[in-house]
């Protein structure tokens, strides 16, 4: 492990904080953080309460990686492959494998994008361990990668600060809409002559 994935890590979390949570800024943080821990897929997925035939899918948002983009890798099935992982990650915790010690259709599935380790970071909105928004997903296609403290480290930190910059889009989403709200409250007064 490098001083290069911190380094990385700390240009990606500013990135966030000047830019927040948009399309560009997360694609280039995950990028960035991505290639210095040398994996082949950084993506971000977004948890669904849209199910399809009991299944309830977490939505690809934002990938990067060197290793080829399945089709596969557009939705990540979560309760019906993954139901430990889910309560792990929905208590603000990081979860990761070697993909041949997982069991089950998982176990298929991420074989089918060549992926040897995996790793995923949850991301939360709300407060610190709020509201289980989503995840990172890290994948080493190339080995089976033991995770190391440092590695952990440095994906915590890339989880956090694209949680910190969700929270303040959706809080500056609040703002506006209060502003609208009380524009629109402001001009239906004045136009019934009510104070």
């Amino acid at each position: 492990m490098s001083l290069e994935a911190f380094t990385k890590v700390t240009e990606a979390s500013k990135l966030l904080v000047e830019h927040g949570f948009s399309g560009q800024a997360v694609m280039s943080a995950i990028e960035m953080v991505g290639k210095a821990l040398g994996v082949d897929r950084a993506v971000v997925y977004e948890n669904s309460t849209a199910t399809m035939p009991g299944k309830r899918l977490a939505p690809l948002r934002h990938a990067w990686g060197t290793a080829p983009m399945t089709p596969l890798i557009q939705t990540f099935p979560l309760k019906d492959q993954m139901s430990g992982w889910v309560e792990v990650l929905s208590r603000g915790q990081p979860v990761w494998d070697l993909v041949r010690n997982i069991q089950g259709p998982l176990q298929v599935n991420l074989e089918a994008q060549s992926v040897q380790s995996v790793l995923l970071s949850p991301i939360n909105v709300g407060n610190i361990n709020g509201q289980w928004w989503g995840f990172l997903r890290l994948d080493d296609c190339k080995k089976e990668r033991r995770w190391s403290s440092d590695e952990l480290t440095v994906v915590r930190t890339l989880s956090r600060s694209l949680s910190n910059a969700l929270r303040q889009d959706m809080r500056r989403e609040q703002l506006a809409q209060t502003r609208q709200d009380l524009e629109s409250m402001m001009q239906r007064c004045a136009a019934t002559g009510t104070r």
